[in-house]
């Protein structure tokens, strides 16, 4: 007889992990007990050595799906008085190293249960289970208990509360259990009156149907929904929220009828229906179709129902005989936070509402349990055989990222101002913060500051370092000192390149390709495409597109005829004629070839998403963009099967440093003539540059001695060039890497920079 103390860590509360624990005890006639605790789990198992061994096995071999163990440590305790195996009450001594859980979308048996007319849980827009519901946007502090989370405040029928302490069940201590008769419930205002439950859900249904634009609370924030068929109410959305041409979600009824409108690979289907439930990029099966939520490109976000709310609206939208799909974005005015209370939405979405998109929304599908946690919908893409994140949110966060090495305090690592979110660490582990947006509105400035409180609390860490971004003007530059903290500074396309490390595993030696909009250069100067390497704690800037201009500044970034005409200057008279016409007028012209030949408010950049802003407006796809990095996804939507007559860039290394010359690809795209030329473009400037890139890399990871490459920068967010690029690499012997944790975007930049602070890489490039 012996008795073991068995400790995991990991992703194991609010999974189910106790319970499996209970049943394996059972098995292996095991006495002794289980509890959650601010470490993870802990378990003193006391039985026959054999039976104690094999039950051990058990937990590490057969956890629960949705659980992940990071560590399992086991001590020898003295055997005491044999007994039943007991499932403890939470204990909350010791450091917190427990794992914060991720919502979970809705279960086959959930749903199973709810469309069931028999079931007490027929159409209950709160069904859950220990394998389903939410977590983390109604969790408060840990461990992760019903008084700690804002389901508090509904107390358990007895029917709930004889499934949540029967270990057997498979809503045992699901925290968020409820029914009709003791859990949240739905509501609108009608006629001036408050209106509950089923009706509420089918006066919602009734409003899409007849093509309003209804405002529904959900898991993490509000959803503003209408009929994805109706071009009226989709056109009055858009005006609504600002946002003319740029990509709409759409949530389908079921897989089944998203099988017979997209082209779905196996690994799409199982992300689209996996307990993450994200919005997954899918190509269209109709080129033409879908164009209200995504005018002009091949491919359109799409996620499934994913909470019972949606499962119970479009049942009633399928009793009025509404067969399809939804327009499913974010609730909130553009470019600021979800709303995720009753009061700030009828503010920003109302007709109360003071700002541009006041009076968005016609009706309001409101429910009682609060939302801690604001957070947006995950969005992803699949790209080289591996899921993308554009949007790391629901679903995906919190989760931790164990870096190679570990800082010698917690540290705050706060990102980029652009598609922003933070890093928190707790000894090895790296923590991302959901999507919280554009750090230029305010709104998301607060956002960052309430979410920052809310992690560091949840955490149990208090940062003592900070890393920040070197741009000087950036907000998050600031936000350390802001909070009292003394920060380096980290180069943002070394992030790039560092947060895939970080991911992998990586120990220098390795280099990459850091391919994006814009970022702060050490020298000063706008990078953004980047060919960079890191040896031992130094890293070098290897090689770069050859710089241009941008006259205007800013406006180069949403008016691509600015950089096309600027590079198009470069290339020769007859393609700066043909540049020249694709202006807005012949005096903007003039004026911008002025201000780049002065150098008067046109910095210097080497900025890979400018190129490709650059050939979209050369292609003829537009000259002004209303979103960022249209023209470059249009391009990319046009771009058919690779062959083998790409445009050829200029390759030259002066003085150990590697340019990529763009000059013969722009006078070579400008040259194109005939009615599918943007085609040929597309499909050739894209060949081109996944060659050059291929061969800088082989390059430079020879030199190394290296087989790790990585692509890096928001620029790869493009599936053609991250495919090509991965497979001419992996032809060469060597093995590329992306971002799969972390967003492509600069979403990863604060993961990058804990790797930095960790590593102690230095600050400045090395020179030879």
């Amino acid at each position: 007889m012996i008795r073991k103390r068995i400790i995991v860590k990991g992703v194991v509360q609010g999974v189910g992990f106790r319970p499996n624990v209970y049943k394996l005890a059972l098995e292996h006639k095991i006495s002794g007990w289980v509890r959650n605790d601010l470490g993870g789990v802990t378990i003193e198992a006391q039985g026959l050595s054999h039976a104690v061994e094999a039950f051990i096995a058990a937990i590490k071999h057969n956890s629960p799906p949705q659980s992940r163990i990071d560590s399992l440590t086991v001590s020898a305790l003295k055997p005491g008085p044999a007994g039943p195996f007991t499932i403890k009450e939470s204990g909350s001594a010791g450091a917190s190293s427990a794992m914060i859980p991720a919502d979970l979308g809705l279960c086959a048996d959930c749903r199973r249960e709810m469309l069931d007319p028999s079931d007490r849980r027929y159409l209950y827009p709160f069904t859950n289970c220990t394998n389903c519901g939410p977590r983390f946007t109604i969790v408060r502090t840990l461990p992760y208990d019903r008084p700690k989370t804002t389901m508090a405040g509904f107390k358990m029928c007895p029917a709930c509360a004889k499934e949540y302490h029967d270990p057997l069940d498979r809503r045992f201590h699901a925290q968020p259990n409820a029914c009709p008769v003791c859990g949240p419930r739905v509501h609108c205002f009608s006629g001036g009156k408050k209106v509950g439950e089923g009706e509420a859900v089918t006066l919602a249904a009734a409003a899409l149907a007849k093509g309003r634009i209804v405002a529904l609370k959900s898991l993490g924030g509000f959803h503003l929904a209408c009929d994805a068929s109706s071009p009226t109410a989709i056109d009055r959305l858009r005006a609504a929220k600002r946002r003319p041409h740029k990509p709409l979600a759409i949530m389908a009824p079921s897989l089944r009828w998203a099988l017979r409108h997209f082209d779905i690979s196996a690994r799409e289907r199982e992300l689209l229906t996996s307990p993450l439930a994200p919005i997954v990029t899918l190509r269209k099966l109709r080129p033409g179709s879908f164009g209200g939520a995504a005018p002009r490109l091949s491919s359109v976000g799409v996620m499934l129902p994913y909470t019972p709310l949606h499962e119970a609206l479009f049942a009633a939208l399928a009793a009025r005989g509404f067969p399809g799909a939804l327009i499913m974005t974010s609730g909130n005015r553009r470019d600021e936070p979800i709303s995720k209370d009753d009061d700030e939405a009828r503010a920003a979405l109302s007709g109360r509402g003071t700002g541009p998109s006041a009076g968005i929304a016609d009706f309001f599908l409101f429910h009682d349990r609060p939302i801690h946690n604001r957070i947006d919908d995950s969005v992803v893409f699949v790209g080289a055989g591996e899921p993308r994140y554009i949007r790391m949110a629901r679903g995906a966060v919190p989760a931790a990222v164990r870096l190679p090495f570990k800082p010698k305090s917690p540290l705050y690592c706060a990102g980029a101002d652009l598609k922003s979110s933070f890093c928190l660490t707790r000894g090895s582990e790296a923590y991302l913060s959901q999507y919280i947006g554009d750090l230029e509105e305010a709104g998301n400035r607060d956002f960052h500051l309430e979410t920052y409180r809310k992690m560091t609390a949840l955490l149990g860490v208090k940062p003592r370092r900070a890393v920040a971004d070197l741009h000087p003007d950036y907000f998050s530059s600031a936000l350390p000192a802001r909070l009292g903290l003394k920060a380096d500074r980290c180069q943002h396309h070394l992030a790039h390149l560092l947060s895939v490390a970080a991911e992998n595993g990586l120990k220098p030696p390795f280099c990459g390709a850091a391919f994006d909009g814009t970022g702060y250069g050490s020298d000063g100067t706008i990078w953004g495409g980047e060919f960079l390497s890191v040896t031992g704690r130094s890293w070098r800037r290897e090689g770069r597109l050859r710089p241009f201009r941008l006259p205007g500044g800013d406006a180069a970034g949403v008016e691509p005829w600015r950089p096309l005409l600027a590079m198009a200057a470069d290339c020769g008279p007859a393609a700066l004629a043909r540049a020249f016409r694709l202006a807005p007028s012949a005096s903007a012209a003039s004026t911008a070839l002025k201000m780049t030949s002065a150098g008067v408010n046109s910095p210097v950049s080497s900025s890979m998403g400018r190129l490709f802003d650059a050939v979209a407006c050369a292609a003829g796809l537009g000259s002004v963009s209303t979103y960022e990095a249209q023209g470059p996804m249009e391009l990319e939507s046009l771009c058919g099967p690779r062959n083998s007559s790409g445009y050829k860039f200029g390759i030259s290394d002066k003085d150990g440093s590697i340019e990529l010359d763009w000059r013969p690809v722009l006078a070579a795209a400008l040259a194109e003539k005939g009615p599918a030329r943007a085609a040929r473009i597309s499909a050739k400037f894209h060949l081109g540059l996944a060659a050059a890139a291929a061969d800088i890399l082989a390059r430079l990871a020879r030199r190394l001695g290296t087989k790790d490459v990585v692509l890096c920068g928001g620029v790869f967010q493009n599936r053609v060039l991250l495919e090509w690029t991965s497979e001419l690499l992996a032809a060469r012997g060597l093995r590329p890497l992306a971002n799969r944790l972390s967003p492509v975007n600069d979403g990863c930049i604060a993961l990058g920079q804990a790797y930095f602070s960790a590593a102690g890489i230095a600050s400045s490039p090395s020179s030879k």
